[in-house]
């Protein structure tokens, strides 16, 4: 199979550009900084802006929200010490008083109250505005208390209050490449498409970094990341690499190799807008044309879990035994006939573009599903760019298809960010223009209980309506490796792949 061929190629090439590993190359000595790989470049570093995997993996190191999460996707205090419902509509937070920003500067109750507002302001262009939809206001009644006042329950708020705090009046044009946060690391350069050079704020409330200085550095081509891990210039990987090429790092004596089952998730989107995928058989047929188990094996190389929802297995509100589209190329082609899509002269029923990033391993995956198409008449135009076109593109609600990863679901109240019907571009992640109003009045209850075991029957039936409804097909979920130098101690995995371990994490 080409795709093999291609995958056979990229070890290939890896293997003999490195030449060997060069021990005791720059930086793999170093105990005071620490290189990390992106697979591409962070799109905005205000926190209230930012969504795309990079940016929030440096949010990770330079932000620090109310609550924090925890490896077993449950909360924790963060700037906020402790708090307190006197009531289902209310939420009293109580601030470290030893909290500050990169600046100096300490962090009050009105730095936290104006980052919220200034994010819920709807001239502000965001993206996350709809999370915080059940918030009616904010008060700041002393310096070191803040209350949120709902306008009814909302068990989902939590995963929202992670959001990275900003000083007052913080300029979204300045904050999106220079910002101060009040994190473990500060900023001192970002040069976009280059790296981000992060260095340790020791009065962190957290206590101070044991890692001095950290490099996020953005290296797009998969065998070069491969090529500058081996050779020390990089030291930490999480799901930067391809799956194919962990082997080579894994139980040799300069690396450790975590893995960890993982919550980030893969999807393929449609958008409903457009006149063939807007009939429930194309998408239907699609499901069943691409088979995910081949995916995860050939591509994947075993590093990913087909599935039918977005949340991981062990959480608490996945949906089991639902609706399922097994491959089987037969029924694609009879769907694809009842939909009206007969096969041409040439066996091509219509062509569909399929937009996606430059990354190597998105483009197999892109070239996978084309040629599964193909066997039922669907001929797939890829269209390839840089990340930051790319994800400006589906933003905007511009694709007819395109494939991306989600970090993982804390709450299920994310299914209202991104399925809810007026979460559409440019302000909202509904980016398919998907709208069902079974579903939206579901979204909505489950969002006004703080009650768990109701809200697990809501977002049961949310997912079997999706299921039914394809705005998504679920591809797979991620199993998670990090790969790093045998010297770095105190990595600590999170299902989602994030970094916030950093801090505590050490070079001997």
């Amino acid at each position: 199979m080409r795709i093999r061929h291609l995958l056979t190629i990229v070890c290939a090439v890896a293997l003999v550009a490195c030449g060997g590993e060069k021990k005791g190359a720059s930086g793999a000595n170093d105990k005071n900084t620490l290189t990390i790989e992106l697979m591409s470049s962070p799109t905005n570093l205000d926190a209230r802006v930012g969504n795309d995997n990079a940016s929030g993996r440096v949010f990770d190191l330079i932000y620090s929200g109310l609550v924090k999460v925890t490896p077993d996707m449950s909360y924790a205090p963060d700037l906020a010490t402790k708090w307190e419902m006197p009531d289902d509509k209310t939420i009293v937070f109580h601030l470290n008083p030893n909290a500050k920003f990169h600046n100096g500067q300490p962090v009050r109750a009105a730095d936290v109250k104006w980052t919220y507002d200034s994010l819920m302001d709807p001239k502000f262009v965001t993206s996350k505005r709809s999370g915080y939809a059940a918030v009616d206001h904010i008060e700041a009644p002393d310096e070191h208390t803040v209350i949120f006042k709902l306008k009814e329950p909302n068990g989902g708020l939590f995963d929202n209050l992670t959001l990275g705090i900003l000083p007052t009046g913080a300029d979204t044009n300045v904050y999106k490449t220079h910002p101060i946060g009040c994190g473990p690391y500060k900023v001192v350069d970002f040069r976009s498409d280059d790296r981000v050079v992060l260095e340790a704020f020791d009065q962190w409330h957290g206590g101070p970094p044991k890692i001095k200085n950290v490099i996020l550095r953005v290296i797009p081509d998969a065998t070069t990341r491969i090529l500058e891990l081996r050779r020390g210039t990089v030291q930490f990987e999480v799901n930067a690499i391809p799956f194919e090429n962990i082997s080579e790092f894994d139980g040799k004596p300069d690396f450790t190799v975590d893995k960890q089952p993982g919550s980030v998730y893969q999807y393929l989107a449609f958008n409903l807008k457009d006149p063939i995928l807007k009939n429930l058989k194309v998408r239907q047929a699609i499901a069943h044309a691409i088979d995910r188990q081949k995916i995860c094996t050939d591509l994947m190389r075993g590093y990913a879990i087909p599935t039918d929802t977005m949340l991981a297995k062990g959480h608490w509100a996945r949906a089991e035994n639902l609706p399922a589209y097994p491959y089987d190329v037969n029924a694609a082609k009879q769907l694809l006939d009842e939909a009206g899509y007969k096969p041409g002269p040439n066996g091509i029923r219509f062509t569909l573009s399929f937009k996606t990033s430059t990354d190597a391993e998105a483009s197999l995956r892109a070239q996978m599903i084309q040629a599964m198409l193909g066997q039922v008449g669907i001929k797939v135009s890829i269209q390839s760019s840089e990340f930051g076109t790319f994800f400006d593109q589906i933003s905007k609600g511009e694709f007819q298809m395109y494939s991306m990863s989600r970090n993982g679901v804390q709450d299920p109240d994310f299914y209202y960010v991104i399925f809810y019907s007026k979460n559409t571009p440019p302000s909202g992640q509904n980016r398919g223009y998907y709208s069902n109003p079974k579903v939206d009045q579901l979204l909505v209850e489950g969002r006004s209980t703080f009650d768990k075991a109701k809200r697990k029957a809501i977002y049961g039936q949310v997912q079997t309506i999706l299921q039914q409804d394809l705005p998504y097909l679920s591809l797979y979920h991620q199993v998670n490796a990090a790969v790093m130098r045998k010297n770095i101690q105190g990595y600590v995995g999170y299902p989602a792949g994030f970094l916030l371990s950093v801090p505590q994490m050490s070079i001997q």
